[in-house]
C-alpha cells in the first residue's frame, strides 16, 4: 500500500505544532471538509458529551464522538474481525480504524502524517485493523 503525505488542511487552518489529531484529519481527508470546521464540531460534540469536563480535543477523540459525528452524516462503521489495513479494497474513500490511530484510505493509497501502512507487530507488515468507515 502506497502512502501519500497529508494534514488534512490543520497548516492552512492555522494550527500549529505536534497534536493528536488523527481523527479530524481522517475525517477531513476522507470527506473533503475544511480542517477547522470538522475540529470545531468534534470539539464542541467533545465538551457537550462530557458536560464541560473535557474542553478540547488536542489529545484526540473519543471513539463515541467521532462515530455519532459519522453516523450524523449516515455514515456507519463496519467492524473487521481479522483484517489489515492492506485489506481495504483498491477503490473507493475509507477511514480505517487500526489500534488508536484512523487513517483515511483513497483508492489504495494511504493519506496521513506519516506512513501508518507498516506495523512491526505484524508478520505481513501491515497494521490490523478494527473496522472501518466506507465514505464513497
Amino acid at each position: 500500500m502506497n502512502f501519500v503525505y497529508s494534514d488534512g488542511g490543520r497548516a492552512a487552518g492555522g494550527f500549529k505544532g505536534r497534536s493528536s489529531d488523527c481523527v479530524v484529519r481522517a475525517i477531513a481527508i476522507a470527506l473533503d471538509l475544511d480542517y477547522r470546521d470538522v475540529y470545531a464540531d468534534l470539539k464542541k460534540m467533545t465538551v457537550e458529551s462530557t458536560s464541560g469536563l473535557e474542553r478540547g480535543i488536542s489529545g484526540g477523540v473519543y471513539p463515541p464522538t467521532y462515530h455519532e459525528y459519522l453516523e450524523g452524516l449516515n455514515i456507519y462503521p463496519v467492524r473487521v474481525s481479522s483484517g489489515y489495513l492492506k485489506d481495504i479494497p483498491k477503490t473507493g474513500t475509507y477511514i480505517a480504524v487500526t489500534s488508536g490511530h484512523l487513517v483515511t484510505i483513497v483508492n489504495g493509497v494511504a493519506h496521513d502524517t506519516f506512513d501508518s501502512t507498516k506495523s512491526k507487530r505484524t508478520k505481513c507488515g501491515s497494521p490490523k485493523i478494527e473496522g472501518y468507515f466506507l465514505i464513497k
